[in-house]
């Protein structure tokens, strides 16, 4: 919902966001903290995750592949309307 909200602030609001510009360089200052939980998760994954390795390997694949496709045909379509 906040993505949303962000896409429709500046696609409709011309002059740039002054607390866009802070807030954006406090999270990507702190963006390795955001990596820990997912460390230590996978840290205490048991041996059954191996099992289902080559599943999750091509879901991730197949998912971001579908996400490039999607936007580049997206930023392609809105290009034509300009």
């Amino acid at each position: 919902m906040g993505m949303l909200i962000l896409l429709l602030a500046l696609t409709f609001v011309d002059r740039p966001m002054e607390f866009l510009d802070h807030t954006s360089g406090l999270l990507i200052q702190n963006l390795s903290l955001m990596f820990i939980p997912i460390s230590v998760g996978a840290f205490f994954l048991s041996t059954d995750i191996y099992q289902q390795f080559p599943a999750i390997l091509t879901l991730i694949l197949l998912s971001t592949s579908g996400v490039i496709l999607f936007m580049a045909l997206l930023i392609k379509g809105l290009e034509k309307h300009d």
